[in-house]
């Protein structure tokens, strides 16, 4: 059993960010003779909470082509954790770096997949991700701005076996003595849901620890940082799609809390042009309920007991061929962790209408409480969800056959109008509310057809809001 204290100093130590530049910066810059910052933990076990001291050039990156995916973002963080110690010597001949590609598949929650195509893909995104940083030019004498693409070799079987990699030569120096850097927690990482909730939450781990945790950014600067400077160029679909869920992540899972202040123009229309975030460390309070959700979240059935029948968590099990481990935790939580995250991705698309948060959680209810247990997950859930939608139209119907919903005024109806077209971060802060004011626990409460079962609570704020 390990107790609070224990989980939130190891979930969210009180490491020191190193970054230079600005007068603010340079209190914390780094001092020659420094140590260089170590990892912790094992990276490819996430149960031991694994952290990276992530470089500021491996932060603010610039993404080319169709951009980074959640899943890249993940892998390259464990590539750069697993490879980190042995990249102290920038000029050191190193071999190239392995590592299994089942263990690199778990490392990034996509062990449900049996072979290398996603894994491929991200090495080649990887491959193709220019980094900048400053470049000293000995021919020149001058300092310039370098760019290097973040991987610059990769090698994978066609089945299992161990994937290879390498870093830039350029890139060395810069891993092996980092100016500025922000401990990741590779726990936390993987468990955020979009890619721009990871993306966030570095940038700000940068900053966390300077005598003035803020961040000045502009929109346009801040798109790109997140990689998503050709879409959603209007500010409030920006807002909505991306910055709100993001935020909402970074103050739920991790140990930081931020907040952030629009800046307006001063002309006609008063158009958003900048935003200023505050980030601040949780308090002992809040990390303590941080931690029961990641404790909860990595094994939502508790710690295991010391087992007493000698069971080998690698040893292949008779009855489906696959061992303990590659069977991942157990629970509901445990069955949605190993729905691929490329099959979820493809489902969103096909079926635009359905809440697939909601969707996924009222599948592995149903799937627990089956004889027989789920062994392809990915496959178990698409094929739930094209039974129940064969022409891919209607919403996915979560509420109890017979249960029928209460008859809503002419304000609720505006309200529930409004809410069933807004993303799920919206509905869930919303529902939050009509809890407050009497609303009973639900499962899949923000799903579109059961916000009618609570929205009277909470319309007459909801019709406010849209009125400012």
């Amino acid at each position: 059993m390990v107790c609070h204290s224990d989980v939130t100093h190891r979930l969210f130590g009180t490491e020191t960010v190193r970054v230079g530049g600005s007068m603010a910066a340079q209190a914390n810059a780094v001092k020659p003779d420094m140590v260089r910052p170590r990892i912790t933990g094992n990276v490819l076990d996430l149960s031991t909470d694994p952290t990276l001291p992530k470089p500021r050039t491996q932060i603010e990156v610039m993404e080319t082509g169709n951009g980074l995916t959640l899943a890249d973002r993940k892998l390259f963080n464990v590539l750069l954790a697993y490879s980190w110690d042995k990249l102290a010597d920038p000029e050191a001949p190193l071999p190239p770096f392995r590592a299994s590609t089942a263990d690199l598949r778990r490392a990034i929650g996509d062990d449900t997949e049996s072979n290398n195509v996603r894994l491929r893909q991200s090495f080649d995104r990887l491959m193709q991700t220019l980094v900048r940083f400053p470049y000293w030019s000995e021919a020149d004498q001058q300092l310039k701005e370098g760019g290097s693409p973040l991987l610059s070799f990769r090698a994978l079987p066609r089945g299992s076996g161990y994937a290879e990699w390498e870093f830039p030569p350029k890139l060395r120096p810069l891993l092996a003595k980092p100016g500025a850097w922000a401990r990741i927690h590779l726990a936390i990482c993987a468990q955020f849901s979009s890619k721009y909730s990871l993306a966030l939450y570095e940038l700000l781990s940068l900053r966390v620890n300077l005598r003035e945790p803020r961040w000045e950014v502009s929109l346009d600067d801040l798109r790109e940082s997140l990689g998503c400077a050709d879409k959603m160029p209007n500010y409030a679909h920006f807002q909505r799609r991306v910055l709100d869920p993001a935020v909402g992540e970074i103050n739920e899972l991790s140990g930081l809390v931020i907040a952030y202040q629009e800046i307006r123009s001063n002309g006609r229309g008063r158009k958003v042009e900048k935003l200023l975030f505050d980030v601040k460390k949780k308090s002992n309070s809040e990390l303590v309920a941080t931690a029961r959700i990641t404790e909860f979240a990595k094994a939502p059935v508790g710690r295991a007991a010391p087992s007493t029948n000698g069971r080998d968590q690698d040893t292949p099990d008779l009855e489906d061929g696959r061992t303990d481990r590659e069977r991942g935790p157990a629970g509901t939580l445990g069955l949605i962790q190993r729905v691929s995250l490329g099959v979820i991705e493809e489902l969103m698309a096909q079926y635009p209408d359905v809440d697939m948060q909601a969707a996924i959680f009222s599948w592995a209810e149903w799937a627990m409480r089956q004889k027989e247990p789920c062994r392809n997950p990915s496959a178990a859930f698409r094929a739930w969800l094209e039974k129940l939608h064969p022409a891919a139209s209607a919403p996915v119907r979560l509420t109890p056959e017979g249960s029928e919903p209460p008859v809503l005024s002419a304000t609720a109806q505006r309200a529930l109008q409004f809410l069933t077209g807004e993303p799920y971060a919206v509905r869930a802060k919303w529902y939050r509310k009509a809890q407050s004011l009497g609303a009973p626990d639900m499962r899949a409460a923000t799903a579109p057809e059961n916000i009618v079962r609570w929205i009277a609570l909470v319309a007459d704020d909801v019709t406010k809001a849209l009125r400012v």
